[in-house]
């Protein structure tokens, strides 16, 4: 950060941009104004007057609601190019301020990380009040921590990583949640009568869609309230508190009488999401990584033998000049520590990389674990 604001790097696509002019975020539908732009030279800036053009790459302060990969234009001629996919947190850590009056400066620093930085996430659980951070890796939130100490001198304290598992639906079902209970002097009643699937087309997240029958007679109010609150029983996670993906739910039905209302439908809701999850059964999923190593030749065997050992799945080897590449794909939770094995391994003459690949089933003593 600057004295006037955060120093957002820009590289102009094309035209020319102007101290002191009006943009458009695209992405976000949003006017940011241009107060100041810096030429960047090795170790300092230089405020620019004259415009800057296309394929230039310049500092500007003063963006409040830009982040990496959004899109400025033209205010007149909106232009949206590709943006950056980047790929879902795979490992988190707890972190909390050694004193309470640490907590804001804490807060705001991790706040301004995130913006710098979209694959890192934090989040306050709002039942512990505890903070978790998340990243793409061991290194990254090493990383992370390191500059909270030594660039921002916070004083913090930490719990060793975990993995970021997810569930999901091992089978289909279909089932009524009820609501059938006296509150104070009120008898309350409701049905939801709902059918969640596997469903992995798209992106990960958990669909919730009414399909009522057209004649039904409950009233729209009521059927959004069942869908809001199966959504929000899904964003809670599933049987080991874990988030939910490849999930469809249909609302197929909801049944009600004179003694209906919301707080009735929301409980049925409930109870027939709590239902479907228990009838469909969950399966644990690991993240799991992809792995390139690159070794002397007389280190392969150590090193495919150790990764078999953490469950990795190798694809394939190759030469490579005077070295030899190892790809595979191995859990997240078996690679902790990973790095300072594979130096021992090779005598500190081997290197690798991860980055997270996608989402495979746990097997059964990983999901044990849990129970």
């Amino acid at each position: 950060p600057g004295k006037h604001g955060d120093l957002s790097y820009l590289r102009i696509y094309s035209g020319t941009l102007k101290p002191g002019s009006r943009v458009l975020n695209v992405g976000k539908n949003e006017k940011e104004n241009v107060p100041q732009i810096y030429r960047l030279l090795a170790g300092h800036k230089e405020l620019m007057k004259d415009p800057v053009y296309a394929g230039d790459i310049v500092g500007i302060v003063g963006l409040n609601r830009t982040v990496t990969g959004d899109t400025l234009c033209e205010t007149g001629k909106p232009i949206l190019l590709e943006s950056i996919e980047f790929p879902e947190t795979v490992i988190s850590m707890s972190i909390e301020p050694e004193t309470s009056a640490e907590r804001k400066k804490l807060d705001e620093t991790l706040a301004m990380m995130r913006r710098q930085d979209p694959t890192f996430q934090a989040v306050v659980n709002p039942e512990t009040g505890q903070t978790l951070i998340s990243g793409m890796g061991e290194l990254h939130l090493e990383i992370i921590k390191h500059r909270l100490l030594r660039d921002f001198k916070l004083n913090v304290r930490v719990r060793p990583p975990r993995v970021s598992y997810r569930e999901t639906l091992r089978n289909t079902a279909e089932v009524v949640g009820e609501c059938n209970r006296k509150i104070g002097d009120t008898q309350l009643f409701a049905q939801v009568k709902i059918k969640m699937e596997p469903f992995t087309k798209g992106d990960k997240s958990v669909l919730v869609i009414p399909m009522l029958p057209i004649e039904t007679p409950c009233p729209f109010e009521l059927q959004d309230a069942a869908v809001q609150t199966l959504r929000e029983q899904a964003d809670g996670g599933g049987m080991f508190g874990f988030p939910l993906i490849h999930i469809k739910t249909t609302v197929q039905d909801v049944v009600i009488d004179e003694t209906s209302n919301e707080t009735a439908v929301n409980i049925a809701a409930a109870d027939a999401f709590n239902k479907a999850i228990l009838a469909a059964g969950i399966d644990l999923m690991e993240p799991i990584m992809k792995v390139e190593v690159t070794t002397p030749d007389e280190c392969v065997g150590g090193i495919i033998g150790d990764l078999q050992q953490r469950r990795a799945q190798i694809n394939q080897t190759y030469v490579r000049g005077r070295s030899t590449i190892i790809e595979a794909e191995a859990p997240l939770a078996t690679l902790f520590g990973y790095a300072n094995d594979v130096k021992g391994l090779s005598q500190g003459h081997a290197s690798f990389t991860m980055e997270p690949f996608t989402y495979r089933p746990a097997p059964k003593e990983v999901m044990d674990s849990f129970i």
